[in-house]
C-alpha cells in the first residue's frame, strides 16, 4: 500500500465517524491549548524578568563589596583578613584579571546635598568615580562627554526631572542640564550645634541616556572631589586607598566573561554581584517553571490520549469484517497497522492544530487583559504616563506551536499502537465470520 492509497483510505475512514473523531480531537485540542498557554505564560514571565534585570544594570558590570561593608549592613560576621580590603592594591589585582577593562571605586557622598540651577532646586545621589576609568566604563551618553575633571559632573537621565520651582511649587519639564553650571549645597551640623553650609560649583559635562536603573538618578563626580566632600562632613579626610573602599565597580569586556571574573573575585574573599549571574539564576528558575507548566498541560494531553485509544479500539469492533476483507485481498499486518496508526496520528494532528490556534488566541487575550490591568495599576500608583507603559506577560516563541503540534500527533500515534497491533493480529477467517 503506497502513501497515496493510505491517505485516501484514512480520510475515508475518518469521514465515516465524524462525530467521534471530532469529540476525540477536541480533547486533544484542550490539552494542546493548555500546553501552549502555560508555556507561553512561563516564557513571557521569563522574558519580562530578564529584560528588567538587563535594565537594572549592565550585563558586563560586577559590583564588589568588602567583607567589612557586608558585615556593617547586617551580613554574616567573620574575621576580616588584611588582604580582604578593597584598597588600591586590590584594585590593581582586579585590573589584571583576564577580560577586565576597567575598575573604579564607587564612593557615595556621606551627607545630603541639594542641586540648584538659578532659582530651580533638584536632587541626585552623588557618587565618586575614578576619572581615569570613566571612559572605559562605556557609559551611554545622551549628550556631552564622559570625561570628569575637578568639580565636573556627569548626571543621569532622570536627574533633570527632579528639579522644581520652589516659588511656583511645580516640577520643571524639558530641562536640559548639558553644559549647565550647578550649585551643590551641602549642610552639616557644626560643633556648636548650628547648621554649617557649603556651596560647591559644578559644571555638567555630560548627560547619560536613560537605562531604567539606578544610574538614571545619580550624579557622578571625580573620586577625589567626593573624598574631599566626605572629609568635610566627617571633619577629617578619609584615605580609602589604604583603608579600603566600601564598593568597587568592575567592567568586563563581554558578558560571557563576567561569571568567570565574578567567581575569581569571590574566591579572593570579596562579595561580588552582577546582573549576569542573577540572569543565569533566573533562567534556571524559569526553565523549571516552564517544565512544571508544560507538565501540567501535558497531563491534559495524556488524558486525551486515552480517548484516542478508546476511539480506535471501538473502531476495531465496528470494522472487524472490513479488516478481514483487507487481509483476504492481500493486505499485510503492516498495512493494517499503518492504517490505524495513521488514523490515530491524524486525530492527534487535527487536535494539535486546533489546540495551537486556541492556545495562541487565548494567550493573546490573557496578555491583553492582564497587561491593560497592570498598566492601569502602574499609572495609578506610580503616576507615569500610560503611553510609557508596555507590560507583556504572555509570549509565544516560534518553536512552541510547532512543538505542540508534533507532540500532539506523536501522542496520537502512541495511543493508536495497541489498537493497531490488535487489528493487525486479527485472524482473517474469524474476522470475515464476525457479526
Amino acid at each position: 500500500m503506497n502513501a497515496r492509497d493510505l491517505l485516501r483510505l484514512v480520510w475515508s475512514n475518518l469521514r465515516r465517524m465524524k462525530a467521534r473523531v471530532a469529540m476525540t480531537a477536541i480533547g486533544v485540542a484542550i490539552g494542546t491549548a493548555a500546553v501552549v498557554v502555560l508555556v507561553s505564560l512561563a516564557v513571557g514571565l521569563q522574558r519580562t524578568a530578564t529584560q528588567d534585570v538587563g535594565s537594572v544594570g549592565s550585563l558586563t558590570e560586577i559590583t564588589v563589596f568588602s567583607p567589612s561593608f557586608i558585615r556593617a549592613i547586617g551580613g554574616p560576621s567573620g574575621q576580616v583578613r588584611e588582604e580582604d580590603v578593597l584598597n588600591d592594591l586590590t584594585l590593581a589585582k582586579f585590573r589584571g584579571l583576564p577580560g577586565v577593562v576597567a575598575v573604579t571605586p564607587r564612593e557615595r557622598l556621606m551627607g545630603e546635598g541639594t542641586l540648584r540651577l538659578n532659582r530651580l532646586l533638584g536632587s541626585a545621589q552623588v557618587v565618586g568615580l575614578d576619572p581615569t576609568q570613566v571612559e572605559r566604563l562605556d557609559l551611554p551618553l545622551a549628550g556631552g562627554t564622559s570625561r570628569l575633571g575637578r568639580w565636573q559632573a556627569l548626571v543621569g537621565a532622570r536627574v533633570p526631572e527632579s528639579f522644581y520651582d520652589p516659588q511656583a511649587r511645580r516640577p520643571v519639564r524639558g530641562l536640559d542640564l548639558q553644559g549647565q553650571a550647578l550649585q551643590l549645597i551641602l549642610t552639616k551640623m557644626g560643633d556648636d550645634g548650628r547648621p554649617v553650609e557649603r556651596v560647591v560649583r559644578l559644571r555638567v559635562t555630560g548627560v547619560l541616556e536613560r537605562s531604567g536603573g539606578q544610574n538614571d538618578y545619580l550624579a557622578f563626580l571625580a573620586l577625589n572631589d567626593v573624598l574631599e566632600l566626605n572629609g568635610w562632613f566627617a571633619g577629617r579626610r578619609p584615605n580609602p586607598g589604604r583603608g579600603g573602599y566600601s564598593e568597587v565597580l568592575v567592567k568586563v569586556a563581554t558578558s560571557e566573561q563576567v561569571l568567570a571574573v565574578e567567581q575569581e573575585i569571590t574566591r579572593q574573599g570579596f562579595f561580588a554581584y552582577s546582573a549576569r549571574s542573577m540572569l543565569q539564576e533566573l533562567n534556571v528558575l524559569f526553565l523549571v517553571i516552564q517544565g512544571v507548566f508544560g507538565g501540567i498541560g501535558a497531563i491534559a494531553l495524556i488524558v486525551a490520549a486515552f480517548g484516542i485509544a478508546n476511539t480506535m479500539t471501538m473502531s476495531i469492533y465496528e470494522r472487524t469484517r472490513e479488516i478481514g476483507l483487507m487481509k483476504a485481498v492481500g493486505a499485510t499486518n503492516r498495512d493494517v497497522m499503518s492504517v490505524f496508526l495513521a488514523e490515530a496520528g491524524s486525530i492527534g494532528l487535527l487536535g494539535g492544530l486546533g489546540g495551537v490556534l486556541v492556545g495562541v488566541s487565548l494567550g493573546a487575550l490573557i496578555d491583553l487583559i492582564a497587561g491593560t490591568y497592570l498598566a492601569a495599576q502602574a499609572v495609578q500608583q506610580a503616576g507615569v504616563a500610560a503611553s510609557d507603559m508596555s507590560i507583556s506577560l504572555v509570549y509565544t516563541p516560534l518553536w512552541l506551536p510547532l512543538f505542540a503540534t508534533v507532540f500532539a500527533m506523536l501522542v496520537g500515534v502512541a495511543s493508536g499502537l495497541y489498537p493497531a497491533m490488535r487489528a493487525a493480529t486479527l485472524n482473517p477467517v474469524a474476522a470475515l465470520k464476525y457479526e
